[in-house]
């Protein structure tokens, strides 16, 4: 009753009750660490796929977000909501979620608005439902203590799970009500339970719950601070501490009595990392925040000067009706809504109290002597000394660029002249042409405190001693305007130019620098003269200038292009306010870049995301970074200045889970555990993949790589979708690895498989006989061909044969039987005549000469002939030669006789045996005088022998070895037909007297293959 009494007084005074609490929100928002790192703020709504109804929240350690909401259950990877559907025996009794806790050994609890709990563990559900072991009513939390029981607060009461049985628990337990709102387990292992009327606790290892000084309204809730104090809110007193209370001493050490409030009534509290305070507000709706909470822990009630921000639905958040808050694993602090999601993440760059970001045309920012900058925003001048802003003046007309000099003037850029603050006095001096014909481009102050400026189209000016006057420090330059100016500790002035163009001016001479000397900036834009090393920013890149010799950096990417200010830290590391953002790049990465040709740097981007509240302010007349007296790093924006402190980064250092989610393919979706098997003709898939970094999600960096396919890691930039085609059947495997916005890389990664199955035509043995049947195909081919060729050849020799013989013919009956005629003719004119007739002589010459005709025609004759049909044989050929020679000497006798089976004679070896046999032959009738001429054949296994022997007076053996002296070419000739068959011949003296000639070819020479094995015969005799 009084609970509803109090909602209705409510419903009448909101609205002036809102009203004041943002008053007071944005008073103490100036008062009370304004100038500390804020939060970026960004927002998930249903009408973009959020769920809805998100009562409860939790993280996994898989990284993934769990959200409970009034639909079911869903989980989060910072790009995307999945809903969790347990399987069909195992779906959840209840969608309407509100309690998620996750135990560190992964087992998510979860409790529904009608009571009964689940748990989700290693993917298995078990269900509890609400009866006698487990309380009735909205389940609110659980919890776990060091003896590993599970606890859980319903409406119903508080239940305790031993990790078989869930149990009440009640008066066995000394616990005092039938209901409990809320529930923690302290730093020390103590349970603290609200039981909508007193805050209790139960000691580690005790079974008694045991009271405390602490009276609560229903649904109060209780946290713990970070130091261990524990805090508690409700409806009657709002948000407090609890100091000095604790179970050895339960009791509020304050004393003071509590005013009624329901200011910061909360529905949950948050304890953050960074020592924050958040709070969903129960009735006045959407979150608070309360920083620096320590300076309120003296347990009054929070007030609304208390809070230092507060966020609802009248300043971006998606709904007033806010209940879970969480902090997770890498900072970042979540909120549901009833419309949808929330996160906070906290901001690496501040902004300084009192500038209002985005409103002014021209902003200006200069650093005094001390270290201390000093800002102008719309006319307003403010001094910021460590976290504190002052107004120094508001009278200010707009500036685009401000700058110290070394007496303590701080000299402005206006509109249409310059102006410069003397001790509270400002100044004025007009430009040295009017400002109608052009404007300022580039601004500096010299060591003796005198100004240089640029002008558009006019080049440079210098004022001393209450002139201006136009400078040329280069005759060649005179006509370009310089883009950038700056002064070094020598007093130099450094000029930048246009297209790579730099001059260094003692007030006497210049020297120049160009792209011929390594200058590659593109238009400089900025000149950082103040450190060891000229430093140079332009539109393309980076550049540096170290004993005398210039150094460019090699720049893979447009983050470091429109370069306006450069900030060094003590460490080297060089900070870059450029067109992307600020850009940072660490001393090692400097020093290789710049050393190391074609070396790209690694860097860290940062902007808005980062709290950055715009890209460098372009076309600056000064540079727009500086660094302060407390080392933070100030940079000016086209929205206004921020600073960040380097040695306050934070950097998240865990590096993001990876999951693959699935495989698609055709239309088709496949789960990718169990290393599907893709169906015949699959050649277009993808595969999606996630990294549950919450932090920045779309900052997420992935490389992947399919086994087979890539040879190398593929740079997939924030794309959670890998697609391949054209792929061919196999076995794959694919891997990714991510890393999150810091850079930090698991690469350990994910990996899964899977295959696609082949067409009939697509295996290996289909290929094995292809490539058979082609071999076949090939080898019949050729044999085709070789046939055909064969086939030609043979018709060819055939033809050539045949005209051979007709020749041969032709001869043999014409001109052999002719000269055959006239030999018997002129033995028959020697026979008439008287043996001592000189004209005998003569004659018996002639018939010689004649005789010799036949025979060395006889021999062409059968050169002719060749291996026709009735020559194909050795032994024939033989026979013929004897038989003619024998005609042609009556007196001597002719016999051959062969051994051995005859075998068909290679042609070439056949020409040469002949030639040699013939020539023996001829010896022994012509040269030999004997009367027997004999020849025997032997058809051996490893050689053919052939032996002419005869009867006569014998050969003189020192003419054979001097036969090529004494021009005796036959027998020459015979050797070296041997030769070339690679056979033996012996040409010897018989005794008691004769000749014999003894040929030996090697069967491989002289003999053709045979099919079949020879069949031997005995030796035959030929009359």
């Amino acid at each position: 009753m009084i609970f509803e009494r109090l909602r209705r007084i409510w419903r009448v005074t909101r609205v002036p009750i809102i009203a004041c609490l943002l008053a007071c929100a944005c008073t103490c928002a100036t008062a009370t660490g304004a100038d500390a790192p804020g939060f970026r703020r960004k927002l998930w709504t249903s009408e973009a796929g959020t769920p809805a109804d998100i009562w409860a929240l939790a993280q996994g350690r898989d990284g993934y977000l769990w959200l409970g909401t009034g639909n079911g259950l869903y989980r989060f990877d910072g790009v995307r909501f999945e809903r969790f559907e347990p399987p069909a025996q195992e779906r959840f009794r209840s969608n309407n979620i509100t309690a998620l806790t996750m135990l560190p050994d992964g087992s998510l609890w979860i409790g529904f608005y009608y009571g009964g709990a689940s748990v989700l563990r290693k993917g298995q559900v078990q269900h509890y439902a609400a009866g006698d072991s487990f309380p009735s009513g909205m389940v609110l939390t659980f919890g776990q203590t060091q003896d590993g029981a599970v606890w859980a607060a319903a409406e119903g009461g508080l239940a305790r799970f031993d990790g078989h049985r869930w149990q009440r628990v009640g008066a066995d337990w000394g616990f005092p009500s039938r209901r409990a709102d809320w529930l923690i387990v302290g730093h020390d292992g103590t349970l603290w339970v609200t039981t909508g009327e007193q805050l209790v606790f139960l000691r580690q290892g005790s079974h008694r719950f045991e009271s405390t000084d602490q009276g609560v309204a229903k649904y109060a809730i209780v946290a713990q601070a970070p130091d261990g104090m524990l805090w508690v809110s409700d409806h009657s007193h709002g948000t407090r501490a609890l100091p000095g209370l604790s179970a050895d001493h339960p009791r509020v050490d304050h004393g003071a009595t509590l005013a009624a409030t329901e200011f910061a009534d909360s529905h949950r509290l948050l304890f953050d990392s960074y020592g924050n305070l958040w709070g969903t507000n129960a009735d006045a709706g959407g979150i608070y925040r309360v920083a620096a909470i320590g300076r309120l822990s003296h347990g009054m009630p929070l007030k609304p000067t208390d809070v230092t921000e507060r966020i609802d639905r009248n300043n971006g958040l998606v709904s007033d009706r806010a209940v879970p808050l969480l902090q997770d694993a890498e900072g970042t602090i979540w909120a549901g809504t009833n419309m949808g999601l929330a996160s906070f993440h906290r901001n690496s760059f501040s902004v300084p109290s009192l500038i209002t970001l985005g409103t002014a045309s021209d902003y200006a920012m200069a650093m005094d002597a001390h270290g201390v900058v000093w800002t102008v925003n719309g006319g307003t001048l403010l001094r910021t000394d460590g976290n504190e802003s002052e107004v120094i003046r508001s009278d200010l007309p707009d500036v685009g660029a401000s700058q110290f000099s070394g007496n303590g003037d701080l000299w402005f850029v206006g509109r249409n002249r310059l102006l410069f603050l003397h001790d509270k006095t400002l100044g004025t001096i007009p430009l040295p042409l009017p400002p109608t014909t052009t404007k300022v481009e580039a601004f500096a102050i010299d060591a003796e405190g005198e100004p240089w400026i640029s002008l558009d189209e006019h080049g440079l000016y210098h004022r001393h001693d209450g002139q201006w006057t136009s400078v040329k420090p280069v005759d060649s330059l005179a006509t370009s305007t310089p883009t950038a100016l700056a002064t070094d500790t020598a007093g130099r002035l450094w000029i930048g130019y246009p297209d790579n163009r730099l001059a260094v001016f003692d007030g006497h001479a210049a020297r120049v620098f160009t792209a011929n000397d390594g200058l590659r900036v593109g238009n400089i834009t900025m000149i950082n003269a103040v450190g060891k090393d000229v430093l140079i920013g332009g539109e393309l890149g980076l550049a540096r200038l170290r004993a005398d010799r210039i150094e460019s950096m090699v720049i893979g990417d447009d983050v470091f292009s429109g370069i306006t200010g450069i900030a060094e830290t003590p460490t080297g590391d060089l900070w870059l306010n450029a067109s992307k953002g600020v850009v940072r790049v660490d001393a090692a990465e400097v020093s290789a870049s710049f050393e190391q040709a074609g070396h790209h740097p690694g860097y860290r981007l940062f902007d808005y995301r980062d709290g950055l509240p715009g890209i460098a302010v372009q076309a600056a007349m000064v540079p727009s970074a500086l660094v302060d007296g407390m080392h933070r790093l100030w940079f000016l924006t086209n929205q206004g200045p921020a600073w960040i402190d380097p040695q306050d980064l934070r950097t998240n250092t865990l590096p993001p889970p990876v999951a693959i989610l699935g495989l698609q393919a055709d239309g088709r979706r496949y789960a990718v555990n169990a290393a599907p098997r893709l169906p015949k003709g699959t050649d277009n898939l993808q595969l999606e993949y996630t990294a549950a970094s919450l932090a920045i999600p779309d900052r997420v960096r992935f490389r992947y790589k399919l086994d087979g396919v890539d040879t190398n890691w593929q740079d997939a930039g924030n794309r959670r979708v890998a697609y391949y085609s054209n792929l061919a059947p196999g076995r794959y495997r694919f891997h990714v690895m991510a890393a999150n916005d810091d850079g930090i890389w698991n690469t350990q990664g994910a990996e899964a498989g899977f295959t696609i199955a082949p067409w009939f035509f697509q295996t290996p043995w289909f290929y094995a006989l292809c490539l058979l049947a082609g071999m076949g195909l090939l080898a019949g081919f050729f044999a085709w061909r070789t046939r055909l060729a064969a086939a030609r050849v043979h018709l060819k020799l055939t033809e050539r044969m045949s005209e051979r013989e007709r020749i041969a013919r032709d001869i043999h009956d014409t001109l052999l039987q002719g000269v055959q005629g006239l030999l018997l003719r002129l033995q028959a004119v020697l026979a008439s005549l008287a043996p001592e007739d000189k004209r005998s002589h003569v004659l018996k010459a002639a018939i010689g000469q004649a005789r010799d005709m036949v025979i060395e025609g006889r021999g062409k004759i059968i050169d002719l002939r060749g291996d026709g049909p009735q020559y194909t044989e050795l032994v024939q050929s033989i026979l013929a030669v004897g038989e003619d020679l024998a005609s042609l000497y009556p007196s001597t006798r002719f016999h051959l006789t062969t051994e051995g089976e005859p075998r068909a004679i290679l042609p070439n070896a056949f020409d040469e045996i002949i030639d040699i046999v013939r020539e023996g032959i001829r010896n022994a009738f012509v040269h030999g005088g004997g009367t027997r001429v004999d020849v025997h054949v032997a058809y051996e296994v490893r050689s053919l022998r052939v032996q002419v022997t005869d009867d006569g007076g014998g050969i003189d053996e020192a003419m054979i070895r001097t036969a090529s002296e004494l021009g005796h070419w036959g027998v020459v000739g015979m050797q070296e037909r041997t030769a070339r068959l690679g056979g033996q011949l012996s040409l010897r003296r018989r005794q008691p007297h004769g000749t014999e000639l003894r040929l030996s070819v090697p069967c491989r020479a002289a003999y053709r293959p045979e099919k079949r094995k020879s069949k031997w015969r005995r030796p035959s005799v030929t009359p």
